[in-house]
């Protein structure tokens, strides 16, 4: 007797388990993972029905599995809004930038945004990482220059021409200044932030970037990254999370 093993077939079933692995990873947590459970009760409940001949209890069922494929586009749509972002993110042709500049970018940030602090010039910095943000700098005034310290603080300055929106970072480039960004719409937001706490958030929503506010009131640093504000930071805590957010797309 002759096993015939078609290579293709196995090929198949390796990248099939893979992607519902993979699907599972990314709704682990979320109440879409519940949903995908009663559906999956519903097709082992439709099988048994068929192989007992409950002809009328499958009919019923067939139509409530084709419904329940609406019921998830409708209800989890920013959850699949955002599984095509991350499918859609980088990988092919991106290259990864190396450790010095990576290093050298967090030293230039850190020392601008401790001096902007100490003399409590409102800042507002947004660095690209993987989804752009193409229609934000083009809000702003192209600048397309290395980054630095001096030019930070000299953007930033209260009597400078640009200083007013955010700066956007990619890669060691400030390409853009006097950029809008975005209000936050969440009702739960702290109602005594001002505009570029709110701007920051509200970027921090639409994007993966990382944005640093300098209050011009009292020189607090905070951070904002996936609609999540975290206040009062030091130089060395914001030295230390940039390291882990920048340095992490290289693992």
């Amino acid at each position: 007797m002759h096993i015939v093993i078609y290579w293709k077939s196995i090929i198949e079933v390796i990248i099939l388990w893979y992607v519902i692995y993979k699907l599972f990873l990314f709704l682990k947590g979320t109440k879409a993972l519940y949903l995908l459970r009663g559906i999956f009760l519903l097709i082992i409940a439709y099988f048994l029905f068929q192989w007992l001949n409950f002809y009328t209890l499958s009919w019923v069922l067939a139509r409530l599995l084709a419904f329940s494929v609406i019921l998830i586009v409708v209800i989890f749509q920013p959850e699949l809004r955002e599984a095509l972002i991350k499918l859609g993110r980088r990988h092919i042709f991106y290259v990864e930038p190396k450790e010095e500049d990576i290093d050298f970018l967090i030293k230039e940030i850190v020392t601008a945004v401790g001096t902007m602090s100490r003399k409590k010039i409102g800042a507002l910095i947004a660095i690209k990482r993987d989804i752009g943000l193409k229609n934000y700098i083009e809000s702003g005034i192209m600048l397309n220059a290395k980054v630095s310290s001096e030019l930070l603080q000299n953007i930033f300055y209260p009597f400078a021409p640009l200083h007013d929106g955010g700066v956007i970072i990619d890669g060691l480039e400030i390409v853009a200044a006097a950029c809008l960004f975005p209000l936050t719409s969440n009702p739960n937001i702290d109602k005594t932030l001002g505009m570029r706490h709110k701007a920051a958030v509200g970027l921090s929503e639409d994007s993966d970037a990382i944005i640093i506010v300098i209050s011009e009131e009292t020189g607090s640093v905070s951070l904002a990254i996936n609609g999540q504000l975290t206040r009062n930071l030091s130089l060395e805590d914001l030295r230390t999370i940039l390291k882990g957010l920048l340095k992490s797309r290289k693992k």
